[in-house]
């Protein structure tokens, strides 16, 4: 009798030690936003082996607390109606309640610095048309909502993040990242129903630390690759540069939940790495994709033209076309480009607004099938032709509107080198047919090699007629 007592003492000891109050992830707060029309993972944590009853939509969803205190369900959403929903969830005697849910789209933002700079911009950096949108929040602020990350850098996977959703009135909107901010306002009015967005950006971030080491050594780098991005220092209480650090404090604990798509602008702190970003990049969507479940289409910003302490330099484009090849070798990717926003004195160009817009116009067309009405693909050189008067003839695909410059007089941006492989700055005009260029420059009466917007900063302005800008190219294949 008195081993049978101490046995279940023993055993009662270790049920209350294994006893944990029933918790929710903080994603699911008041406001939160679901994903419409999808199946959506709600988590928390309680007691082992006791029984968790959610309440949602009309219906009981139960299941068990695993033996590590984890708990899961799934819920199903319908189509988005404008209904605000309650979500109770239930164990013995606890009880937690959500309120305010509303169904719609769920998009994750994520990078670095241009990212991140809120409405009220940076210091001495200003975001055009901040004061306007700020004054105007209140009139989306339950339709646009936010769940904004803080999390400090972390060496270990964590569970949870200490974030809540918000509307976004002015003074959420305020310090909200601009580029998200005007995506999912712009994103609201255009589909009718309400948007979230997961702010999750950090300035000066790698792209390193978004990912995990495992993921980074499968990425198909070469070995002296992998040890110069591995050679990078990691500064203490600083920019995170080490891997995973990211991935460990703000990712981790956010994966499943069910988004329709992330938008992306990151890249200025891995300029040094312009032969292999695309595939960090690649191996990045890839990872996030595999840990939710879902084929998350990603929509992201390749860098704005800036001096980076000189402005003949060329590694900025070099990195940029290296960018846009994320296209080609990553499914349900795409680019928005800046080569017409870029500031020469800043690496953060105000024009947040003009960078979410082509963001939303990829999203309606690519993502949701819409119809933008207008041409969103960037245009590439599709052929050279030199011709005996020593001008180059340039044709561009994926025109269709025509071509021009912002300016619609002086086009900038061009250059032609002969056989010695100089380049000089050239002149350019474009053709009556809105589609062909030429270009032409006394100081190489006899080209071989033409490009466009190759230096670090030149001021180039070639866009299509709907303000599409041209990214950077070259007919070249020299190193520098």
């Amino acid at each position: 009798m008195k081993k049978t007592l101490i046995i279940a003492g023993l055993l009662l000891a270790g049920s209350l030690l294994s006893a944990q109050p029933l918790r929710l992830s903080h994603l699911f707060t008041d406001h939160a936003v679901f994903q419409q029309e999808a199946t959506v993972p709600v988590w928390g944590w309680g007691t082992p082996g006791a029984t968790v009853a959610l309440k949602w939509d009309g219906s009981t969803y139960k299941t068990k607390v695993q033996a590590d205190g984890n708990w899961r369900v799934q819920l199903p959403t319908t189509e988005a109606d404008g209904k605000a929903r309650t979500l109770t969830v239930r164990s013995g005697k606890e009880t937690l309640t959500v309120n305010d849910i509303v169904l719609g789209e769920v998009w994750l933002c994520s990078g670095q610095s241009n990212m991140e700079m809120p409405l009220s911009g940076f210091g001495f950096q200003e975001v055009e048309g901040a004061t306007e949108a700020i004054m105007a929040a209140p009139e989306t602020a339950t339709q646009v909502r936010v769940f904004d990350i803080k999390t400090p850098k972390r060496y270990e996977p964590q569970a949870d993040v200490d974030a809540a959703w918000a509307y976004s009135n002015g003074a959420v909107a305020s310090r909200t990242s601009a580029v998200a901010y005007f995506f999912a306002r712009r994103l609201t009015k255009a589909l009718d129903v309400p948007v979230g967005i997961i702010v999750n950006a950090w300035g000066g971030s790698r792209i390193e630390p978004w990912m995990t080491r495992e993921t980074i050594n499968a990425a198909g780098l070469t070995r002296q690759e992998l040890d110069e991005l591995y050679a990078v220092e990691d500064v203490p209480e600083r920019w995170p540069e080490t891997p995973e650090t990211i991935w460990n404090g703000r990712v981790a604990p956010i994966v499943g939940y069910t988004a329709k798509g992330i938008i992306w602008y990151q890249g200025c702190s891995n300029m040094s790495q312009p032969h292999c970003y695309d595939k960090l990049q690649k191996a990045m969507v890839e990872m996030w994709r595999r840990r939710w479940g879902q084929n998350l289409p990603f929509i992201f910003t390749l860098l704005a033209p800036y001096e980076h302490g000189d402005a003949d330099g060329r590694w900025r484009p070099h990195f940029v076309v290296n960018q846009l090849h994320t296209e080609e070798i990553l499914s349900d990717s795409w680019a928005v480009c800046t080569e017409t926003l870029g500031n020469k004195v800043t690496v953060h160009p105000a024009q947040k607004k003009e960078v979410a817009d082509m963001m939303v116009q990829r999203a309606l067309q690519n993502v949701y099938g819409m119809d933008c009405g207008v041409s969103i693909e960037l245009p590439r050189l599709e052929s050279v032709e030199y011709l005996e008067d020593g001008r180059a003839k340039l044709r561009l695909t994926q025109v269709w509107s025509n071509l021009g410059s912002i300016s619609a007089r002086e086009v900038v941006g061009f250059e032609l080198a002969g056989e010695d492989r100089e380049f000089h700055l050239a002149q350019a005009q474009i053709d009556w047919d809105g589609q062909t260029i030429y270009v032409e420059c006394p100081e190489v009466p006899h080209p071989v090699a033409v490009r466009y917007s190759f230096r670090n900063w030149m001021g180039a302005n070639l866009q299509k007629s709907n303000g599409i800008p041209v990214p950077p190219f070259r007919s070249d294949d020299w190193e520098y």
